[in-house]
């Protein structure tokens, strides 16, 4: 983690502080974060929140005591598969 010090006016640091104790219970890095996250664009953000889901899904399966390559391989088989089957599906909905 980065530590970061901004010089700002009187104002806006009492204001953020009041954000940061309302909305964040006075988390000053996680105000700064939402402020940050608000002003990225939307594909910016879309990887943002892709990349926090892999990291909950890793964090899940290793929770769950991992898996094998094989175990990885197979749920991989299984997903094309599937994904075979609903794009025929919707072929045949045309």
């Amino acid at each position: 983690m980065t530590e970061l010090v901004l010089k700002v006016d009187d104002i806006l640091a009492e204001k953020f502080k009041e954000v940061s104790l309302q909305r964040f219970e006075g988390d000053d890095a996680l105000t700064f974060e939402f402020a940050l996250k608000s002003l990225l664009s939307n594909d910016d953000l879309d990887m943002i929140r892709f990349e926090q889901i892999v990291e909950q899904i890793q964090d899940d399966i290793e929770a769950a005591g991992g898996m094998t390559d094989k175990e990885i391989d197979a749920c991989i088989a299984t997903y094309r598969k599937e994904k075979r089957a609903r794009g025929k599906e919707l072929e045949g909905r045309h």
